[in-house]
């Protein structure tokens, strides 16, 4: 028997998932995860301290932290890493709901971590320098959603 669309992608999403280093993690999350369109379907990702990886499954999870809904390629692609979390909530093709959507950083732990470019031998000084100009930026990026958080809720 042939798999459903939503099959082939719930297996490639999970595979993807279960990737994901842990060892950072600490706490609680589960996300129910609300695929739409042609391969609608819905599946949970559950981690607990102290998991050595991500349970992912292929049914909804009633005590979620948060819900995310988007259609098959924008999971996908956020998985991949060829979309991020920021770009696909602010297009809106990634909704949260229940939830801050700080909570869809969690796309930036699952995603494949980019390798950087080689650098060549002469030119390591201009390239480190402008790393570190960059780095209060993506900090101050990093800050923001929490800073806005932090202000809804006084």
């Amino acid at each position: 028997m042939a798999k459903s669309a939503y099959e082939k992608v719930y297996e490639n999403l999970k595979k993807a998932i279960q990737k994901t280093d842990v060892s950072d993690f600490e706490g609680f999350f589960a996300f129910q995860f609300n695929v739409t369109g042609d391969a609608a379907g819905i599946f949970y990702a559950k981690f607990e301290k102290g998991d050595s990886k991500i349970t992912v499954e292929n049914f909804d999870y009633e005590d979620h932290t948060a819900v995310f809904k988007a259609d098959a390629d924008t999971f996908t692609a956020l998985v991949d890493g060829s979309l991020t979390a920021a770009d696909a909530l602010s297009s809106g093709k990634l909704v949260v709901e229940d939830n801050d959507p700080g909570c869809a950083d969690i796309f930036n732990a699952i995603a494949p971590k980019k390798k950087a470019a080689p650098k060549a031998a002469d030119k390591k000084t201009a390239p480190a320098a402008k790393t570190e100009e960059k780095k209060p930026a993506a900090a101050a990026k990093k800050e923001a959603p929490a800073a806005k958080s932090a202000a809804k809720k006084k």
